[in-house]
């Protein structure tokens, strides 16, 4: 079962656009609703990753939706503050699948997850329900509380969740573009785009460029001032390589190929 990711801000497209090309957030692409943006990251990305464009979003535009979901479960997880809180749909089983696959995760990460399992439980909690549509009406205030309230309640149900709840709270245009990207017909512009990770070549060679750099002080009998001042000049140029190629994901190229804004017509695909 294939994963998606969506993420909502009630920002415009082009003001979200100049804003994260500004500031290297992405690559995603942007699609333009009444309520604002959503923004569908590339299908390589990862749970953490999408969660961190969604954070960094959030700080653009104000608040932001992160929304994950396959065939049999969803997470929704509104965030108004750093951290997000989640919604969720779907068996427990069916759940902590959806988290793996989203996640990218080996056998240590499936363990993780399921020595948490009883988190799930939260959401069977009426205060959780309820924060959550505080949480929705802050990043959106004309939503409808009674039908995302009854949408969240309805937790054992998860196929067809993330439209469901987006148009139980009255953000129609955003339970579109869910299901337009859950039948893949943006699946052509989003595997164009890279996952927002940059290169880590760099911290490879950390350890070995420490070790020469002590070789070289004993064999020459160097002073350990010496040791001291070529390792932090070794931190110094790795920090601004990784910099450097962090900015090469997004503001270093053309805003219209990292960041492309796909319209989206009534009943119709994203196009270009």
């Amino acid at each position: 079962m294939r994963v998606r990711m969506l993420i909502w801000t009630p920002l415009g497209a082009a003001e979200l656009q100049k804003a994260m090309h500004s500031r290297n957030v992405g690559p995603a692409a942007l699609v333009p609703v009444q309520s604002g943006t959503v923004l569908l990251p590339s299908p390589a990305t990862t749970l953490s990753e999408a969660a961190y464009m969604t954070n960094r979003v959030r700080k653009i535009g104000g608040g932001a939706a992160l929304a994950v979901w396959n065939d049999d479960a969803a997470l929704l997880y509104l965030f108004t503050t750093t951290l997000g809180r989640a919604s969720m749909w779907g068996s427990r089983e069916a759940i902590l699948e959806l988290s793996a696959q989203a996640k990218q995760s080996g056998p240590v990460g499936r363990f993780f997850d399921r020595s948490t399992a009883g988190l799930v439980n939260l959401r069977e909690k009426d205060k959780w329900q309820q924060d959550a549509i505080d949480k929705l009406t802050a990043l959106h205030p004309a939503a409808s509380r009674k039908g995302a309230l009854e949408r969240i309640r309805d937790f054992d149900n998860g196929r067809e969740a993330i439209p469901e709840f987006f148009r139980a709270a009255g953000l129609a245009e955003v339970a579109q573009v869910a299901e337009l990207t859950g039948e893949g017909r943006a699946d052509g512009v989003l595997e164009s785009l890279q996952p927002p990770r940059a290169q880590r070549w760099p911290l490879a060679l950390f350890l070995p460029l420490i070790a020469l750099a002590g070789l070289v002080t004993v064999l020459l009998q160097l002073s350990m001032v010496v040791y001291y001042t070529l390792s932090a000049l070794l931190v110094v140029l790795l920090v601004v390589l990784l910099v450097s190629l962090q900015r090469q994901l997004v503001r270093r190229k053309p805003i219209n190929t990292v960041l492309p804004v796909i319209p989206v017509t009534q009943g119709a695909a994203p196009t270009d």
